[in-house]
């Protein structure tokens, strides 16, 4: 392992990655696949099918990490030039690779099919690298030392990418010796807090000197921080990590849903089928989106009884027994009607919990009284229930509706657990 230590880079390759028509998911699972066997994502790369720019970026890449992975460009279609682009970069020739053949056409041969002149593009392989076996598609991927730098170039579908990762880089991640740095991560996911409040609680904790270090990012409300300690032994980096994750839980744990699991429905599903609690959806502004989180969970079957969308007052009415004198004197975005939602769920269904969102998504329906991003949410669980408001910024009918629906999962989850809203 040279100084460059354990820091990677990615390049994805592909035009349709540029012209905006798919999104690069592979750089997002590379960062965790790395970040858990201790090594570190520094750079992201995108650049279209062309031999010269591939090869360009993966002369500077290869120039400061010790470690590239490419994802993409290895079809058997006369744009897929990753190849042609690592040979230039290393200066070497391409030449047909005999083990990287018969691995394109034993793929073949599994459906008794024989492979079109085509995909002998795909055995075509830089002078000195190795074909790594597929075992998901057509592609070989490739793996050759370039200036002292290792790189790994895998195909684009993330079906393939992935187990592609843990059959050929994880072994060799195994063998490195590393920079002589031991690294321990911890990561919390959060709901109910801002970024900028966020922010103001962790203060100095992620100022980029610190360890551990600290990052966050941000999807639909969910706050997932990940801590990631270093040290000479490991005994002294699960120290540090084990203060720190200490003092996080003191400061913010009234946030924290899961330290493992981001999405809320995943969380809370497990739960409820780990506990046998019987879970049912009573939904107005969400339009079933909380009944789609839920049965999303494998195994849900077991204790989801039935959702149901109630977007009319009059559907409030006859299919949940809220009382038509509720609505009038609270209306059906309020804390009254979110409860008596949830109640006459749980009631009709005889579920343990019941879930109800009612409110505003937008773009119109607001008044100055309840203005666009006004939700109220109704739980109840084994007799007892509560309500919980919350207004956001009117950002957007579909982004309301997500922040709406993973807050209604949190708040089960709460009440699962014994919190329920003040």
């Amino acid at each position: 392992m040279t100084v460059r230590g354990c820091r990677a880079a990615a390049l994805a390759v592909g035009d349709e990655l540029l012209d905006g028509f798919q999104a690069d998911l592979n750089s997002p699972a590379l960062a965790r696949f790395l970040g858990e066997r201790g090594w570190s994502l520094e750079r992201v790369h995108v650049v279209g099918d062309r031999e010269d720019v591939i090869a360009a970026a993966l002369v500077e890449l290869a120039r400061d990490h010790a470690l590239v992975l490419v994802s993409g460009g290895l079809g058997p279609t006369l744009d897929d030039l990753v190849r042609h682009g690592l040979a230039r970069a290393a200066g070497v020739e391409l030449e047909h690779n005999p083990e990287a053949w018969a691995q394109v056409q034993a793929w073949y041969q599994r459906s008794d099919r024989t492979p079109p002149p085509s995909n002998e593009r795909q055995a075509l392989l830089p002078r000195g690298a190795r074909p790594l076996e597929n075992a998901w598609g057509t592609a070989p991927g490739v793996h050759m030392c370039m200036a002292g730098t290792d790189v790994f170039a895998l195909p684009g579908p993330p079906r393939e990418y992935g187990p592609m990762l843990e059959a050929h880089v994880h072994p060799w991640l195994a063998d490195q010796n590393g920079d002589g740095t031991v690294r321990r991560v911890q990561r919390f996911h959060l709901f109910g807090i801002s970024e900028s409040l966020f922010a103001d609680q962790v203060a100095g904790w992620m100022e980029r000197e610190s360890n551990p270090l600290m990052g966050v990012t941000a999807k639909d409300g969910v706050l997932s921080v990940r801590l990631v300690a270093e040290a000479a032994d490991e005994k002294r980096a699960q120290e540090l990590l084990e203060v720190r994750a200490m003092e996080f839980t003191e400061r913010l744990g009234a946030h924290v849903f899961s330290e493992d699991e981001s999405d809320p429905a995943q969380v809370l599903g497990a739960e409820l089928i780990s506990t046998g609690t019987s879970v049912t959806t009573a939904e107005s502004c969400t339009g079933g989106a909380l009944a789609q989180a839920l049965t999303g969970v494998a195994g849900i079957s077991d204790v989801f009884r039935e959702g149901v969308v109630t977007y009319a007052n009059g559907a409030k009415v006859e299919r949940l027994g809220v009382d038509e004198e509720l609505l009038r004197a609270h209306g059906a975005v309020s804390g009254p009607v979110a409860e008596a939602m949830a109640r006459g769920m749980a009631v009709k269904t005889g579920a343990d919990l019941a879930l109800a969102t009612t409110g505003i998504a937008g773009p119109g329906g607001g008044t100055e009284d309840r203005p666009v991003g006004l939700v109220w949410f109704g739980v109840h669980f084994k007799g007892q229930t509560a309500s919980l408001e919350r207004r956001w910024p009117p950002v957007g009918r579909e982004r309301i509706r997500r922040w709406a629906t993973a807050q209604a999962l949190v708040l089960g989850l709460q009440a699962v657990r014994g919190r329920f809203p003040d």
